[in-house]
């Protein structure tokens, strides 16, 4: 596994500990220690430092030591020991209580004077439990908050990157053939629009206009005759008609009305984005997010074909209606 599935494996894991309360809160921040080196998440590897060795007498670290519940009964004190300290001195106070309770027998004059101090004392023993026990909870709380965003983060991110792995590897696998000059310049123009210079973007758009052609010529063939869209309505599907033939490869795959209009639309839009006339006018980074969303709908194109195992050369409906509404034409 990779650096960001080992932190995923272990942020679920550290999760599902403390929900089951299988650890102690020791051993609950170092584990989110090594959480936090993984990602490096700044707020978490700080507080879980603290919380390892103790808070430093400057105050730089008054928001996490409130975040953990260490604030005193005066105002601006905190109980700045290091956990596992703060862990002892409850099991101490505890012993003392169990040490306490069976101590009650009392005589002589003195009886409720000693009485008395002894309940003084085990209330004194318990104020103190009560107190380290809250920090201990306290601390495994935050540390829970921490790991619950990056687990999330790190869920999110992991399926945006299988997702677009998952498309990147159809683009390139089913275009290679057909598109392999344009391919090829893929990975060198990606890494030229960093430097968002003139030719590098000019080189970019035209790469997404050439495999948005290479598409249309893999899944839809060009001819003369005129595609039967449904309802009287035809498109022309020659060699100039790019965007009417991957228009029309959508009709034929079946793809409901609402899907192929929005595929229509946004590979009208980045082709036109693409023209050779419009490179002055698109930044680096406006040509990041075209090369992507080209990528993007090209894929799911491209999935239409696998899903319904059509042929590359589309058989025409010269014949029959569709009671769908005719797509617009280009």
């Amino acid at each position: 596994m990779g650096k960001q599935e080992d932190a995923l494996a272990l942020a679920g894991a550290l999760l599902s500990e403390i929900e089951l309360q299988q650890l102690e809160p020791v051993a609950v921040v170092l584990k989110a220690s090594r959480l936090a080196r993984l990602v490096g998440h700044d707020d978490l590897s700080t507080f879980t430092r603290f919380e390892r060795g103790g808070y430093p007498p400057n105050t730089s670290w008054a928001r996490f030591a409130k975040l953990a519940g260490r604030e005193g009964t005066e105002a601006g004190k905190y109980y700045t020991v290091p956990l596992s300290r703060v862990e002892s001195l409850a099991t101490g106070a505890d012993s003392a209580i169990q040490a306490l309770a069976g101590g009650r027998q009392f005589g002589g004059d003195y009886s409720a004077i000693a009485s008395r101090e002894h309940d003084n004392k085990i209330n004194g023993h318990s104020s103190n439990l009560a107190t380290f026990r809250a920090i201990s909870t306290q601390v495994v709380a935050v540390i829970y908050d921490m790991v619950a965003d990056i687990y999330h983060e790190l869920l999110f991110s992991n399926l945006q990157a299988s997702l677009f792995s998952e498309t990147q590897n159809l683009v390139d696998g089913t275009l290679a053939e057909s598109s392999g000059s344009s391919l090829a310049k893929i990975e060198s123009v990606s890494a030229r629009l960093r430097d968002g210079d003139e030719e590098s973007i000019s080189q970019a758009l035209t790469t997404c206009r050439r495999l948005i052609d290479s598409a249309a010529d893999f899944l839809f063939t060009a001819r003369e005759e005129a595609y039967n869209i449904g309802d009287g309505a035809t498109l022309a599907v020659g060699k100039p008609q790019v965007l009417n033939r991957l228009q029309a490869f959508t009709h034929s795959a079946n793809a409901s009305k609402s899907r192929r209009d929005r595929l229509r639309v946004t590979l009208r839009e980045l082709y036109s984005r693409c023209s050779a006339g419009t490179h002055d006018s698109v930044n680096a980074q406006e040509a990041r997010f075209v090369f992507l969303q080209t990528y993007i709908v090209l894929g799911e194109v491209l999935t239409l074909k696998s899903a319904n195992s059509i042929p590359d050369a589309v058989e025409l409906r010269e014949n029959g209606t569709d009671d769908q509404s005719a797509d617009t034409v280009e």
